[in-house]
């Protein structure tokens, strides 16, 4: 029997066709939904005014998903750190009742140079470890899990320089990076 697998994001979820494309070898084990909109925020998807909010009680309607997999705006964490505790803590509610078990994408610091680093006072290391601290901070708050992406993106980068993990914007993955992020979520998921 399939395991189904909801992914609810943005941009970082869905570039280069990830979930779709890397799951597609598994497609006899695994069955893929995402809903995943370019800069959205997990506190809009939570929220009952948003324009989204009907085409997330769409996809929960009537499903029983395996794992659900959440991946908030890479910049929540530091901006709006209430925003991004609230949004995981609602949706968890709406989502709760469809899922056996709820992952958190933790995503991964901008590209040495990127400019955001600078603005934001931070390096791709810190930004990391911000990042991978509050996601660690939500899951222990909410009963979830991690699939710590940017953590993998930090040790696959260590042992190989020369790889490039980002996009050309220096922040979203690169085929590279969106495969080292579904291989480490799959490793959850298996696990």
């Amino acid at each position: 029997m399939k395991k189904s697998v909801l992914f609810l994001g943005n941009s970082y979820t869905y570039y280069n066709d990830m979930p779709e494309a890397i799951f597609a070898p598994m497609a006899k084990e695994y069955e893929v939904t995402s809903l995943t909109r370019g800069g959205w925020w997990l506190k809009w998807y939570a929220d009952p005014e948003n324009e989204e909010r009907p085409r997330l009680l769409e996809v929960l309607e009537g499903k029983r998903y395996d794992a659900v997999i959440l991946q908030d705006n890479s910049l929540a964490t530091i901006r709006d750190p209430e925003g991004f505790f609230g949004g995981i803590e609602k949706l968890k509610t709406l989502v709760s009742p469809h899922a056996d078990r709820i992952l958190l994408y933790v995503t991964w610091g901008r590209k040495p140079g990127n400019p955001t680093l600078s603005e934001l006072g931070m390096t791709f290391d810190s930004m990391t470890e911000h990042i991978a601290a509050a996601y660690e901070a939500a899951a222990q708050r909410f009963g979830m899990e991690c699939a710590h992406v940017g953590r993998a993106f930090a040790a696959y980068m260590a042992e190989h320089p020369e790889a490039e993990l980002y996009a050309e914007d220096m922040h979203h993955p690169s085929p590279l990076g969106s495969r080292i992020a579904a291989e480490t979520i799959l490793k959850v998921l298996q696990s």
